[in-house]
């Protein structure tokens, strides 16, 4: 007991040395700052150009992570499908079909006509009952073609994309990256980029061509059905659609919708492969990569409109 309280009184007279001499003195350079320690101040005037210079250094950063990205998967579309052909079926089938169901799980194939349907039923409406109005109804198989052709099928295959299987690959891939099955992949040998992105870019193409055609056939076909539905002569409709639909429109629009869905592949690949914090990091890149797609084919559909028919479009027209 006398050593225990021995020890105790030895402890108490350290700590209350250690108390008087107070905090360890710190070398400074003579005029009382410290060394070895970096200031953080930033001056008012210059705070603005330091964090637009940051801001700056991290958009480049991003554009060269996506251009390393595009590049590495556009590197390995042609040899996918011969290296890796089950996936390749696996994710055509899956993008077109899905599970069955329209909204759900689905493919792409059903919303794609579904959509078609609406689209030509709403322009042949709006078009009939305007040109109804100065006597011109029997022209709206010019408008409808024209248009539909032109502009609102291209644009609504590629949202219907974006909503039934962008997010699907979104949400995918990046539960592949949080489960760390794609540093799975890596591991036991097979390349995570050709098996994971380019067979979806290559399911992508292959499947936009036959349902994005079934689409703009069953919007023609619902733009006829209202107008013949509201009144007007089924044989000057077909006159004057016949005018206006021809293979280089069709061709033009087949060509932009493709470059849409390839567009919408690559963000939604993109934002899933390098996708982090979870799965409500998931959730938000899967936002974010439905908003920079919509923007995306609003751009290119501006860009592919204007290289394709010019400012000053022309449009013939015969009675």
């Amino acid at each position: 007991m006398v050593e225990i309280t021995r020890r105790q009184d030895v402890a108490d007279d350290t700590l209350c040395v250690a108390i008087d001499a107070g905090p360890p003195a710190v070398e400074t350079d003579g005029s009382g700052d410290p060394l070895g320690i970096p200031s953080t101040y930033e001056p008012r005037f210059a705070r603005w150009f330091i964090r637009a210079k940051d801001s700056v250094d991290l958009s480049l950063a991003y554009l060269g992570q996506f251009l390393t990205f595009l590049w590495q998967t556009i590197r390995y579309v042609p040899v996918t499908p011969f290296r890796y052909p089950r996936q390749t079926i696996r994710t055509i089938t899956d993008l077109t079909w899905g599970r069955g169901a329209v909204v759900i799980g689905g493919g792409t194939a059903l919303l794609m006509a579904g959509l078609g349907v609406a689209a030509g039923a709403t322009v042949a409406i709006i078009a009939d009952s305007t040109l109804d109005l100065v006597g011109l109804g029997s022209v709206t198989g010019s408008v409808t073609s024209f248009a539909i052709t032109r502009e609102f099928a291209p644009i609504l295959a590629a949202v219907a994309f974006t909503i039934q299987a962008g997010c699907r690959m979104t949400a995918e891939i990046g539960s592949m990256r949080i489960s760390e099955e794609i540093d799975a992949l890596e591991v036991i040998g097979v390349h995570s980029m050709s098996f994971v992105v380019s067979t979806r870019v290559i399911a992508g193409i292959l499947t936009t061509i036959p349902t994005f055609l079934v689409a703009l056939v069953a919007s023609y076909l619902s733009s006829a059905f209202v107008v013949v539905s509201r009144g007007g002569s089924r044989g000057a409709y077909a006159h004057y659609f016949d005018q206006f639909v021809n293979f280089p429109d069709m061709l033009a629009a087949t060509v932009k919708t493709i470059t849409f869905i390839v567009a919408i592949t690559l963000i939604h690949c993109y934002k899933g492969f390098f996708a982090s914090g979870g799965p409500e990091g998931v959730g938000v890149a899967s936002g974010r990569a439905v908003r920079a797609s919509l923007v995306a084919i609003m751009v290119l559909d501006l860009a592919l409109t204007l290289a394709f028919w010019g400012v000053n479009s022309p449009f013939l027209f015969r009675g």
